[in-house]
C-alpha cells in the first residue's frame, strides 16, 4: 500500500539513491510514475508493503518502508535494486555508486566522485563546515537531523587528514 511520504512513520526504513546528474522536471515525472508502478507491485514473501517515496532536490530518490507492518526480505530488496538499475539504464544516471559524494555550497548541490572530493578537500574548496549528504542513514526521522550535516559530523570527516 502506497502512502504519502509525510504519512509514513518516522521510524520507517529508508533507502536513498543519489543520482550523479540532475534530473529534469520531465524526467522526474516519468521517474515518479515508474516508482509508483514498482511500489504498487513490491511485496515481501507475498505480503503487501506499506511504502512511500520522494524525490528530493532533483537528485535523490528516497524509498521508505514502514517496518511496523512488514519487513523487506532479501528478495524484495533485490527487486528494488534491480528496479533502480533499470532506472539507471533508462536515464543514463548512476544511482548505485557509493563512491559519488554529494555536498552543498551556498545551497547549490554538487556531486563528485571520491577522488575529486578528496582533491577539493586538499585544495580547501571543501572543509569541515561544508554540508554533505549522509546517504547511509536508515530511518525517515534521520532525514531531518542526520542527512544534511556538516562534514565534521559525518562519516566523510575521515577523508580530512
Amino acid at each position: 500500500m502506497i502512502v504519502s511520504f509525510d504519512e509514513i512513520s518516522d521510524d520507517a526504513r529508508i533507502w536513498i539513491y543519489q543520482s550523479n546528474k540532475l534530473f529534469s522536471n520531465d524526467q522526474i515525472k516519468i521517474i515518479k510514475n515508474r516508482i509508483q508502478d514498482f511500489l504498487n507491485s513490491w511485496t515481501s514473501h507475498g505480503n503487501e508493503l506499506k511504502v512511500a517515496s520522494k524525490i528530493k532536490y532533483c537528485y535523490f530518490i528516497i524509498i521508505a518502508l514502514d517496518q511496523n507492518t512488514s519487513l523487506a526480505s532479501g528478495c524484495s530488496i533485490d527487486k528494488m535494486v534491480h528496479f533502480i538499475k533499470n532506472l539507471e539504464n533508462e536515464f543514463g544516471a548512476r544511482l548505485l555508486d557509493r563512491l559519488d559524494i554529494s555536498y552543498k555550497i551556498n545551497n547549490e548541490i554538487f556531486i563528485a566522485n571520491l577522488k575529486d572530493f578528496k582533491d577539493k578537500i586538499l585544495k580547501k574548496k571543501i572543509d569541515n563546515t561544508t554540508i554533505v549528504f549522509n546517504n547511509l542513514i536508515n530511518l525517515k526521522s534521520d532525514l531531518v537531523y542526520n542527512w544534511e550535516i556538516p562534514l565534521s559530523k559525518s562519516w566523510h570527516k575521515q577523508l580530512i587528514k
